[in-house]
């Protein structure tokens, strides 16, 4: 196909752009010579200038390739294409992994992903690269398979710049190792490998203006399999250190996270004396990175270390190393003597704490930060360092103690994941190192880095075309030799004899050797290769031309950075302390850069002779045998590429979109310079040279089989259809080729044949349009011819349907009027027919009760006066006699009072008194003894009471106790419950979880634990239960037969009281009947003086007796009464009643001539048997009685709010109660017997 026919008006075409680098455009015009009209996507119209057709700008892949996933099926490959392809994946599609033929092009999201869980693990484990969509895991399985099916070492190969994602790729790619081989062994070796990431992230990591996680060195690690495909074992390589980092880091840049991490931690190891990291010198200000916890990081770190088997004293000793150096920096070096001088303070705190933890010797430390030993043949000289040169040396020796410290550490967990050699079968490489880079001042750095960079890409170089060239031999392909950049001459100016590293170990042992005489060197020697050059400015800089870029490099800096020097007097002071970690750190002599000064005189400076014996041997021989960093980083690089090229390589190369680290942001100008020093665009211009379009045979049959006629198609030789559909539209036969199971095409072969499949199928759509479009109004035609048939149709039903309607209405409406009128007439005879019969039946009753009401009012009126009548009788004689009965009381009371006063004058004599006293003393003091005994039985009593709550108390204990058993029983259902639901389910999911089984048997046994221990402690808490119930039950009997034994004794005492009360009784009686014989004297001596005759009285004079003998009566009552207060037997209540009973008797004549006789009853002789009766126990067991019936209501009380007992406890409590409302009864009858006998006493 030629050139105007491919820049013809619509093609798609790619033209430079300042900005986006490349901008879509459409031609407008076909191409003529030398000018090309283009119109680019915002609108605008464009001509072009094209002096050749070489210079044409790039075509555009058709619509159906973009977003492929493996940019080498473009049909037009180049940098635009690839650059568009990866922004569409990028940014719309949000896939950050895209092949490039064998090279994974992986860009960094900036954002958590998820698709590098374990299920995502297994679902690439067994598939072949290509078969799921571009992963990091399809690499890692690419290479496991490989070693596997070839039984060949494989290595991953990551490269990338700064901040691109090439530590992160490293980790997922050794996590799906550690997934897929780990072993079932104790060992853990894979648990091992990942945790030691985050110790090397933390010693060999920092922050950067690129990325906030930078490493900063190169590692090859080595994942070691055995014969069963197992991880066994590990080994780590380490390159490039960052040294300077550690006492300097630009602005906005960090140390190392770990001496972050410390400071942060510092509460743990206050022995360290550390403080905030803002305060030390080595540290920037930039002592936070925004969602980095550097506390946390730090326990991450300590538990990957115990992870990997260092002790705690190792642990210890790496952390007060890691102090000393922060202690190191801030030592404060000053200057005397004009500068000529260093000298450091003797209270310098920072070196105090440096030597205490590195155990050494202050005063020798403080010696050798300021001065240094000149060697010369026959003497040794200590010349005082000047400041700028104490500062710098102890700069030194913190970034070599840093330096040893990390290389022990590597070697610690080399040691840890190491293996023994029989053991192990393959390994699996997989390497981190610097991608190219390039800044405004490049140095050593960037020169080693850069170095590496271009053995790498040599090597994949090599791989590329060699899989290019098995590819043609594979499917019988003639090929020509593809020119492709070749990066050997640039290797060979830097390594071979006389190259830039020669020269640079050349000079650095030269002992005026300085970087200006070594870049002269270099112009003198290597401009003969094309690939050095003079910057146009300066005279200590260079340029080599790199397979990615021309690189200027700074030369300041390059000797002493080659040279890594340290003073030994420094290292041999840390060497001689006590800290064990430190003498193993510089145990090994050969590792140690001396630095070597020559004798020659120096001016204004103060030399001391310290020795005149000659330099040991062993001085001379390791300034003779010690290894500069350069040529230690060739050999470690010439290793390692012998190490790669024995394996199969894989690559992965890492792009970042955007330098704001923004979240899928593609900002192009940065993703072509990475695609261009990555070499990625050079693997697509390899493949472009040949034939990067390949299909097989059944597939391009499939896709282009509109290109061909039907009777051209031969389903038994699909080669032959093919090969007929290429002869007929592509007539140069160098722009395919046939292969034996694909298609070869040159570029732009594919996007011509998709041009002739779109032309093709849209002249079939147009024939496919015009037969359905005439197909869909002959339909149409059909359903309006329908429509119109089925409305006239309907109209003429609807129509008649009306008419009918009508007709139906009109009868309707005749028989609904007949019936209505009928109804009117009947419901009208009936409301008139009840108002009739309602009107008749209330004025018939209306008679009858007014006739029922008069003769009920005439019979109530007679009674009415047939009651007054008799009222008003009644009235007027009870009001006479009342009038009678009050006058015959006023007299007698009269007479009563007057012969009361005489007697109580007799009665009130003093030996009267005395007689009355002795009896009333000694009742005193028996009442006294009773209440002392009656409080002690109070106490008693109260303290049965508290007994009796403690062991209600415990009782609610006990209910407590059996609530919480029914909800122990409740819960126990519901386990039973719970245990037959996951019983069912483990039925259900037994085939798909095994797992389960054992989980469900631990569930079992602990629910047979838990049930035996419920049932013991349920048997426990009924067996307390019953132990209470009876201790209960017991102490209720003790207090029960306590009272009964305390009532008996009671009543014991009571009859002891009463016999008492007995003699004095008698004695009461005896003076009684000497007072009623003297008043039969005075009423004698009181009848004589008046002159009256008994036996002749009248009416009147019966009267008056009665009176007489109604005021003894009252006189004998008054006398009691007075005795009642000194110890009277007789109570209140006694009194009251009596006198209620004569005011009673008083009422009526009958009670005055009953009264009359019961005094002169009492006059007589009082018979024995009725004096036997005590009216004070009658009192005391009123008392008791009271108590008693007390003591009831308390315990009914108490019954009714401990209702919720138990139904075994009710029981007993009603059993007692019972006891007790008995023991009451009986009591009461005893009262009431008592009470009659003292009733029956009394005559009358």
């Amino acid at each position: 196909m030629t050139t105007k026919e491919l820049y013809t008006k619509g093609a798609r075409i790619w033209i430079p752009h300042p900005e986006l680098v490349w901008e879509g455009a459409e031609v407008v015009e076909n191409y003529v010579a030398a000018t090309l009209k283009v119109k680019t996507e915002d609108g605008k119209i464009k001509s072009i200038k094209v002096p050749k057709e070489e210079n044409l700008p790039p075509l555009r892949n058709p619509d159906i390739l973009i977003g492929e996933n493996d940019l080498t099926s473009l049909s037009y490959l180049h940098e635009p294409a690839v650059l568009y392809n990866l922004q569409v994946r990028f940014c719309n599609q949000n896939a950050i992994y895209t092949y490039c033929g064998i090279v994974l092009v992986a860009i960094n999201p900036y954002t958590e992903l998820p698709i590098y869980d374990t299920d995502t693990i297994h679902t690439y484990r067994g598939k072949a690269m290509g078969d799921l969509d571009p992963h990091i895991f399809a690499v890692a399985e690419e290479a496991y398979t490989k070693m596997e099916r070839e039984q060949r070492d494989q290595s991953i190969i990551v490269s990338g710049e700064s901040g691109a994602g090439k530590t992160v790729s490293a980790k997922y790619a050794m996590r799906y190792f550690a997934t897929v081989g780990g072993s079932t062994t104790e060992t853990h070796v894979e648990r091992k490998v990942l945790a030691s990431s985050p110790i090397m992230e933390a010693i060999g990591n920092a922050k950067t203006t690129r990325n906030d996680n930078s490493s900063r060195f190169g590692k090859f690690i080595e994942l070691q399999f055995s014969r069963t495909y197992n991880i066994i074992g590990a080994s780590m390589r380490t390159y490039l250190l960052e040294k300077s980092r550690v006492v300097f880091q630009a602005p906005e840049e960090r140390n190392y996270h770990i001496l972050y991490q410390l400071c942060a931690g510092r509460e743990e190891y206050p022995y360290l004396k550390l403080d905030d990291a803002t305060i030390y010198r080595y540290l920037s200000q930039e002592a936070v990175i925004p969602g980095v916890d550097d506390a946390q990081c730090f326990q991450e770190t300590i538990s990957a270390l115990v992870t990997l088997g260092f002790s705690e004293r190792k642990i210890t000793d790496i952390f007060r190393v890691l102090a000393s150096i922060l202690h190191l920096g801030n030592i404060n070096i000053t200057g005397v003597n004009d500068m000529d001088d260093s000298s450091i303070p003797e209270a310098d705190s920072h070196l105090l704490i440096l030597a205490e933890l590195l155990g050494v010797d202050v005063q020798e430390l403080r010696k050798w930060l300021c001065l240094r030993r000149i060697v010369s043949r026959r003497e040794v000289f200590e010349k005082p360092m000047t400041l700028t040169e104490a500062m710098g040396a102890r700069d030194a020796l913190a970034k070599y103690i840093y330096a040893e410290l990390f290389s022990w550490i590597v070697q610690i967990i080399n040691r840890t994941l190491e293996t023994s050699s029989g053991a192990r079968h393959k390994f699996i490489g997989v390497l981190d190192i610097y991608g190219f880079e390039t800044f405004e001042i490049n140095s050593f750095e960037q020169f080693c880095i850069n170095y590496a960079n271009e053995k790498l890409q040599q090597q994949f170089n090599q791989h590329v075309f060699k899989l290019e060239q098995e590819e043609y031999l594979r499917e019988d392909i003639e090929w020509k030799f593809i020119d492709f950049y070749d990066n050997q001459p640039c290797i060979d100016l830097i390594e071979t004899k006389l190259g830039i590293l020669d020269l640079l170990d050349e000079e650095c042992r030269m002992p005026k050797g300085s970087d200006s005489s070594w870049v002269e060197k270099l112009y003198s020697t290597c401009t003969k290769w094309p690939h050095f050059s003079k910057p146009r400015f300066g005279t200590n800089a260079f340029v080599i031309k790199h397979f990615a870029d021309r690189v200027e490099y700074e030369a300041l800096g390059f000797l002493e950075k080659n040279r890594d020097t340290v003073v030994e007097e420094q290292v041999e002071v840390l060497r001689s302390g006590n800290n064990r970690l430190v003498r193993s750190l510089f145990r090994d002599d050969n590792k140690l850069s001396v630095s070597t000064i020559p004798a020659a005189p120096v001016p204004k400076t103060r030399v001391v002779v310290t020795s005149k014996s000659a330099p040991s041997s062993n001085t001379s021989s390791l300034s003779k045998n010690k290894k500069t960093v350069g040529s230690q980083f060739r050999s470690s690089l010439n290793a390692l590429m012998s190490t790669l090229n024995a394996t199969t390589p894989h690559y992965i190369r890492c792009i970042k979109p955007n330098d704001r680290k923004l979240a899928f942001e593609y900002n192009a100008p940065r993703a072509v310079q990475q695609l261009r020093a990555c070499g990625v665009l050079e693997t697509i211009r390899i493949s472009a040279a040949g034939f990067p379009s390949r299909w097989p045979c059944l597939d391009f049959f499939n896709r282009y089989r509109v290109l061909c006629r039907s009777q051209d198609i031969k389903r038994d030789n699909m080669r032959s259809t093919c090969e007929c559909i290429l002869v007929n539209f592509i007539k140069d036969n160098d722009r395919f080729k046939f292969g034996k199971t694909k298609i070869f095409f040159r570029a732009g072969q594919v996007a011509y044949l998709e041009r002739l499949r779109s032309e093709r199928l849209r002249h079939c759509c147009i024939i496919m349009q015009k037969t359905i479009r005439g197909f869909l109004q002959r339909k149409r035609y059909l359903r309006v011819i329908h429509a119109t048939r089925t409305l006239q149709r309907v109209a003429r039903g609807f129509v008649a349907r009306r008419r009918v309607n009508h007709i139906r209405r009109n009868l309707a409406a005749i028989r609904i009027q007949k019936c209505v009128r009928g109804w009117v007439r009947r419901v009208k005879y009936v409301r008139l027919k009840q108002v009739i019969l309602g009107l008749q039946a209330r004025g018939r009753g209306l008679l009858m009760r007014r006739k029922f009401m008069e003769m009920k009012y005439n019979k109530a009126a007679l009674i009415i006066q047939k009651n007054v009548r008799a009222w008003i009788c009644r009235k007027n004689y009870q009001q006479k006699m009342k009038k009678v009965i009050v006058a015959q009381n006023a007299v007698r009371r009269f007479l009563a009072r007057r012969k009361l006063k005489e007697l109580k004058k007799e009665a009130r004599t003093v030996q009267h008194h005395i007689a009355l006293n002795k009896g009333l003393e000694n009742k005193i003091i028996q009442l006294q003894q009773q209440i002392g005994e009656l409080t002690k039985e109070n106490n008693s009593l109260k303290t049965v009471n508290n007994e009796l709550n403690e062991t209600r108390a415990k009782l609610e204990v006990l209910r407590g106790a059996d609530v919480q058993l029914k909800k122990r029983l409740v819960q126990l259902s519901d386990q039973e419950k719970k245990l037959k639901e996951v019983a069912s389910e483990l039925e259900k999911e037994r085939s798909e979880k095994i797992d389960l089984v054992t989980e469900k048997e631990t569930l079992l046994n602990e629910y047979n634990t838990k049930k035996k221990q419920w049932t013991i402690e349920n048997l426990e808490l009924k067996e307390q239960i019953n132990h209470l119930n009876e201790q209960i039950q017991n102490n209720r009997i003790n207090v029960e037969q306590s009272l009964r034994a305390r009532l008996d004794s009671e009543k014991q005492q009571l009859l002891q009281e009463h016999e008492q009360d007995l003699d004095n009784y008698q004695k009461v009686l005896c003076e009684k009947t000497d007072l009623e014989a003297r008043c039969d004297t005075l009423e004698r001596e009181l009848t004589r003086m008046k002159g009256g005759k008994v036996g002749n009285c009248s009416f009147s004079d019966s009267s008056s007796f009665l009176s007489q003998d109604d005021s003894m009566a009252t006189l004998i009552n008054e006398m009691q009464e007075e005795d009642f207060g000194y110890g009277s037997v007789r109570s209140a209540s006694s009194r009251n009643t009596d006198r209620s009973s004569d005011w009673s008797a008083q009422t009526t004549p009958e009670s005055t001539m009953n009264r009359s006789k019961a005094v002169a009853m009492s006059q007589e002789s009082v018979p024995t048997d009725a004096l036997s009766v005590d009216v004070g126990l009658v009192l005391k067991l009123q008392q008791k009685l009271k108590f008693v019936e007390k003591e009831r209501h308390r315990l009914h009380r108490r019954l009714e709010e401990h209702d919720d007992l138990p139904g075994e406890h009710k029981a007993q409590d009603n059993f007692k109660l019972q006891e007790l409302e008995m023991e009451n009864s009986k009591l009461r009858a005893d009262l009431m017997t008592l009470r009659n006998t003292v009733a029956e006493s009394i005559p009358g």
